[in-house]
């Protein structure tokens, strides 16, 4: 019995050699070359501060809730639906990318199901373009209802961070310098 290998299963199979052979030239390069995030689509967010307002310092001693962690992480889950990278710390090569920088300068909390009020300024600095800034304030408060023994003074806060993190990424779409918003408007 007389084997035959036609001609056209020998072309698919170098032809499916060459293009394994050339996937595996592609993977190596790209483990060796690191991902540099293009600046058009990415932008960098410092950790939040404790800033002024009016004169006052705010700072980690005013704030019994610690609103600076949660707020950035709610910032770059919004900014991340709209931006391919938000970064935390500048990198090699990202001096052409914006930074969007916070500040928490007003927090009030008064007591299970109080009001709990955020107020923030943005700063938003494009290389090449003058900085904007945007200023916003959210506030809620506990449904009495959903008041329990185990409500606290910061029960609402995880709300009002992830509220001002949406307001955050709104202005970013179209940054206009001295927006001020209150609760969304």
């Amino acid at each position: 019995m007389k084997i035959r290998t036609s001609s056209r299963g020998a072309g698919i199979a170098i032809a499916l050699s060459a293009l394994l052979a050339a996937y595996g030239a592609y993977a190596q390069a790209r483990e060796r070359t690191p991902f540099a995030p293009a600046a058009h689509n990415t932008v960098m967010v410092p950790p939040v501060v404790y800033g002024n307002y009016r004169g006052i310092q705010m700072s980690e001693s005013g704030d019994a809730c610690g609103v600076p962690g949660p707020l950035r992480q709610a910032v770059k889950k919004a900014l991340e639906a709209r931006h391919k990278s938000v970064l935390s710390e500048p990198g090699a090569g990202m001096g052409a990318t914006p930074s969007l920088k916070i500040e928490v300068i007003d927090i009030v909390t008064v007591s299970a199901g109080g009001p709990a009020i955020v107020v923030i300024r943005a700063v938003l600095e494009r290389p090449g373009q003058p900085a904007v800034q945007f200023t916003a304030q959210r506030q809620m408060h506990t449904k009495h209802a959903a008041i329990t023994a185990d409500t606290t003074e910061c029960s609402a806060m995880e709300g009002v961070t992830r509220e001002l993190g949406m307001d955050i990424a709104k202005w970013m779409r179209k940054p206009t310098d001295g927006v001020f918003l209150v609760n969304g408007r």
